[in-house]
């Protein structure tokens, strides 16, 4: 393999949020430029909570499905 991915296969430009996927605590954002991120509202109510956590998000107190 090359490691060139076509538009259909985005598996190795899109990181797997873990958690953040389907927690109705995140958000996802996306830049300008095409960067995705995940932001947890938690965070203005928690500081234990990171407003960008560190993707995959594996294991998380705050994490609810929607």
């Amino acid at each position: 393999m090359t490691g060139v991915t076509t538009p259909a296969d985005d598996t190795t430009t899109r990181p797997d949020p873990g958690l953040c996927r389907d927690c109705q605590h995140a958000r996802r954002i996306e830049s300008d430029r095409g960067s995705i991120f995940f932001m947890c509202e938690l965070s203005f109510e928690d500081s234990r909570f990171a407003k960008y956590p560190r993707l995959p998000v594996l294991v998380c107190s705050g994490y609810r499905p929607k």
